[in-house]
Parts: structure tokens; C-alpha cells; sequence
């Protein structure tokens, strides 16, 4: 007794409707992820590498004067307003007497904001590495946030449906099907050569 692989007529058309509005929904996101790719291989190519610099010196408020370092009061103002006028958050900011420091994380970009308390002086250092390096941490998930991390399971998830499908809609196809078999195996047993010959363990 022999059993078909031939998928129903219905079964054919729901994966084909499937496969063809997923490609479109994931037409630029495939294409993004397909670019930085290349320049997350290659960083040095589009200078993802080079950071432009920016330091600055902000006068602290009023309020904030005169400095009384070792109050717990002073310190939780001092932290607030920090927070407040750099976007962050208080719970970033971490506090000690002699400084209070809070550090910013962003795709390609990077901030110090340090207000040293003997010194009565706040201090701004930024890093920016430019656009190609935020795509490459865009495509990476690093400094992007949860709702951006939702983004990339969403592509993994629609990536996963469109190959699947594709596979799908070649069953009926049993020469093409051979043949893409074929390409596959071929192709899985170069990757997995390659990296038992050539990657360093």
C-alpha cells in the first residue's frame, strides 16, 4: 500500500494565497536583513567601525547647588534630573558620593553622562558610528528594545511560513521537487564541510 504525498487541491491553494502575501509582507524586511547581512560581515567595507566623538560640559541647575554629595535627597534629585534631561531612566543612572553616572545605549550610539560631585561639573561624552551601524545592531536586536525584538520573531516567524510553504507547493512537482532536494542536500553538506574544515574550533 502506497502512500501519496500529493497534497489536495485546497491544501495547494491556501499554501500558494500563504506564500505569495507573506513574500510581499516580507519583501523590504527580507531585504534588510539580507543587506546588513553583508555589512555585518564586512563592517570595515561601510565603516560601521568609526565612531565620530562629541563632548560637552552642562552646568548643573540651581536647585542642584550648592553640592551636598552624601544626602540621600540630594542624590535622588540629582539622579531624576539627569534622567529627565538625557531621556533615560532614573533606575539607569547609578549613584555614588564622589559621581553619578548614566550610561545610554542605542543602535550605533553610544552615551557617558558623568556628573563628578568634588568637581561640581557634569560631563556628555557621545559616540555615534553611523547609520550602517545601526542597521547592523537593528539586525542584531542589540540597545533596539523589546518591541523591535518582537519585530524580529515576527520576521523569523513569517521567514519560517514563506520557506515552508514554498517547500510545500513543490511536492505535487515531483521532478522540480528531485531536483530542489537535490540543491539542498548539496548545498547543507557544503555549509556543514565548511565548517568542520575551515572554521577554528
Amino acid at each position: 500500500m502506497s502512500v501519496s504525498l500529493r497534497p489536495s487541491k485546497k491544501a495547494l491553494s491556501i499554501a500558494r494565497t500563504l506564500h505569495v502575501y507573506v513574500s510581499m509582507a516580507l519583501l523590504l524586511l527580507m531585504l534588510f536583513f539580507a543587506f546588513t547581512g553583508i555589512t555585518l560581515n564586512h563592517p570595515d567595507w561601510f565603516g560601521a567601525s568609526n565612531a565620530s566623538s562629541h563632548t560637552e560640559s552642562v552646568a548643573l541647575p540651581d536647585f542642584l547647588l550648592p553640592i551636598t554629595a552624601d544626602d540621600p535627597h540630594w542624590q535622588e534629585a540629582a539622579a531624576h534630573w539627569m534622567a529627565s534631561q538625557w531621556q533615560g531612566q532614573r533606575q539607569q543612572v547609578e549613584v555614588s558620593v564622589d559621581e553619578l553616572v548614566l550610561i545610554q545605549k542605542g543602535p550605533g550610539r553610544y552615551r557617558t553622562v558623568l556628573l563628578d560631585t568634588e568637581m561640581a561639573q557634569v560631563q556628555v561624552e557621545s559616540l555615534d558610528y553611523g547609520i550602517v551601524a545601526v542597521l547592523n545592531d537593528l539586525h542584531k536586536g542589540r540597545n533596539s528594545g523589546d518591541i523591535w525584538s518582537l519585530v524580529i520573531d515576527a520576521s523569523a516567524i513569517l521567514m519560517l511560513l514563506f520557506s515552508l510553504t514554498g517547500a510545500f507547493l513543490l511536492l505535487p512537482q515531483s521532478r522540480r521537487l528531485k531536483r530542489s532536494l537535490g540543491y539542498m542536500t548539496a548545498v547543507s553538506a557544503a555549509c556543514v564541510a565548511i565548517y568542520w574544515l575551515s572554521i577554528p574550533g
